[in-house]
This record gives structure tokens, sequence and C-alpha cells, in this order.
């Protein structure tokens, strides 16, 4: 059977240290055919610099408007609609993919047969403390993969607006769950959608902090793929 298309839905806003990581994070990806969507406001100057200089064909580039302000729902919304993908990968700008993570979940969703796939957990690295966690185990709404068709529209929401669709697939029997936290890294790095008390409350309640050796292993990672990025993007 061959492949169905994966496009990676990417909203950024003047973040281009930490997409120039995202961007490496998917040239990396053992996936094939896969594509990824950067989506920009008219008004981010440094994120139009950047992509101008990528020079690589699975990559779409997308500027829309900057007034009236959109909400990051309805941004994705609009990535959604231009992709070109049977399957739809969220792709968010500040954090790190392993180059398997595709491969892995497109292979969960085809053997469970369900339209999508979720991470079960994943590693948490702070970057203002150089420190990585395992996460809790829950329905992380990052990681999604599925088919495009079945993802409900996102809300029109700044923030969580990636909840609701998670939650109405999961509760239709839609979702397969994956327990691989080796596959993602979600970065908190002080200027995140959400601040420091949803990290505390939220992202890292109940986690497993991870020993310095490790910590120091995933920071070193994640700065290899971010110093990359431009290199590859321009090859």
């Amino acid at each position: 059977m061959d492949a169905e298309l994966v496009s990676c839905i990417c909203v950024t806003r003047n973040r281009v240290a930490l997409l120039k990581r995202a961007v490496h994070s998917f040239l990396h990806q053992t996936y094939s055919p896969c594509e990824l969507i950067i989506l920009f406001e008219a008004d981010d100057i440094a994120t139009r610099d950047y992509v101008r200089l990528l020079n690589e064909p699975r990559i779409l580039v997308l500027e829309v408007q900057a007034m009236p302000r959109l909400s990051l729902g309805s941004l994705r919304n609009i990535a959604v609609r231009d992709a070109c993908g049977t399957y739809i990968a969220q792709w968010d700008d500040d954090d790190w993919s392993a180059p398997t993570r595709l491969t892995e979940q497109m292979a969960a969703i085809r053997s469970s047969r369900r339209a999508g796939c979720v991470l079960l957990r994943w590693v948490l690295f702070n970057a203002l403390t150089q420190r990585a966690l395992l996460s809790s185990q829950r329905l992380w709404e990052g990681s999604l993969v599925a088919q495009r068709g079945a993802v409900p529209r996102y809300a029109a929401l700044g923030r969580g607006e990636d909840t609701p669709a998670v939650m109405q697939m999961f509760n239709a029997n839609q979702l397969v769950g994956l327990d691989r936290p080796d596959l993602y890294v979600y970065t908190y790095h002080g200027a995140n959608t959400w601040d420091q008390t949803h990290w505390d409350t939220a992202i890292a309640a109940g986690a497993q902090l991870l020993s310095p050796e490790a910590s120091q292993s995933i920071g070193l990672q994640l700065q290899a793929f971010a110093h990359g990025a431009l290199a590859d993007a321009r090859t």
C-alpha cells in the first residue's frame, strides 16, 4: 500500500530560533511523503525573512493578514484548509519531534484502524533550568496525527484550541494512544502560549524528574537541531 501524504501544520509568530529547530526536525523525518506548512502573519518580519531562505519543495509557506488579528485556532484551521495531505500532524514551532515520529504514529494508526494517534507521554524540557522530565500519562494534544477529514475544526481560541478537537475524537473512539515519550520533547522557554503557572500545574504536574545526565543529553540534542536548521534548509 502506498504511503499517504502527511501535512505537518506549524503556526508560528516571532520565534525564528525555535522555528529553525522545528524545520530541522521535519527535514529529518523518516516518513515519506510529508509536507510542512508554515503559517505566519504579515507583520512578522523576522519569520518572513527566514522562510525566504528556505529552499525545500516539501515546505509550503502561508502568509496571512495581520489585522484583524485571528486566534491561534483560526490560524490552524486556515493551515489545515490549505494542506494537501490526507493526514495532518500538529507541528508546534517550539517543540521537537524525533525523526521517526511520523513513521511510528502512522504505523499505530494503520495497525489500530483508528483515524488518529496521540502520544500518551512525552519528554518535557525546561529551557530556563536546563532540566528534563518524563511527563505523566494523558492525551497530549500537541502530538496529534490524524486523518484530515476526521479532525474537527479547531476552536477559535488563543490557547487551548486543540483540546476540544482531540477530546471530540477521543469520545468518538477515533484515537489510538502511543506510549512513546522518546518521540517528542515539549519545551518550556518562558514565552510559551501558556505561562509558568500552567507549566507547573498542568504540564509538569506529576512528571518524573530525569537525571542531570539525561537532561544534558536532551539539551544538547535540541541545540544540535536548532543550529543545523538553516544550513539544512538552504541545501
